[in-house]
């Protein structure tokens, strides 16, 4: 999974604010946001509802919660009751809330996640429908063109991503990894 790089996509853009709250008002939710994978960190780029103003611009480890598992699985989520760890973790500590129910879904963009729509507590009931998650991931589609149209032209690794990268390929195949850490090495001598 490769993150959008840099800091291109500017935390509470109208566009992804605006998919966010139509996402609340269909579904009934209390709350909602979008994040964006940023290194190790799920960056939270759009809110809406009590609180949530807040969380704008504030992050949570990549593995953490539903939207980790969201962004690491590619497929949507929807839990209601309790009993599940994730809904503790993730974007709704940083609130401070435990919800009952959530309805999170990727963001995807040619074949790569770039991001989840992440929803909780339907009012006047306790679970997410099947057509939450259908009008939801109409909505997710809708962010994930406006994260990857924020995206620089070439997404550039992350520093952890490239030496991710690095590992595998002094792995798999030490003359490859040689030459490439010679390359490196010579361009990082002069910095």
């Amino acid at each position: 999974m490769t993150g959008l790089g840099g800091d291109s996509v500017v935390a509470g853009d109208a566009v992804l604010q605006a998919v966010v709250d139509a996402a609340v008002q269909a579904t009934a939710a209390i709350a909602g946001w979008l994040v964006t994978p940023r290194d190790d960190e799920l960056l939270v780029v759009a809110s809406v509802g009590e609180g949530a103003h807040a969380l704008v611009g504030r992050t949570v480890p990549v593995t953490a919660g539903t939207a980790g598992f969201v962004i690491a699985s590619a497929q949507p989520l929807a839990l209601g009751g309790s009993g599940d760890d994730r809904l503790a973790h993730g974007v709704p500590e940083l609130l401070g809330h435990l919800p009952n129910a959530v309805l999170c879904v990727p963001c995807v963009q040619d074949d790569a996640v770039i991001g989840a729509l992440e929803l909780i507590d339907k009012e006047g009931t306790s679970r997410f429908t099947f057509d939450d998650v259908e009008i939801v991931t109409l909505l997710a589609g809708i962010a994930a063109a406006a994260l990857a149209a924020a995206a620089p032209a070439t997404v550039l690794p992350s520093p952890s991503e490239l030496a991710a990268d690095l590992q595998r390929l002094a792995a798999a195949d030490v003359r490859r990894y040689a030459a490439v850490a010679g390359a490196l090495t010579a361009l990082l001598g002069d910095a």
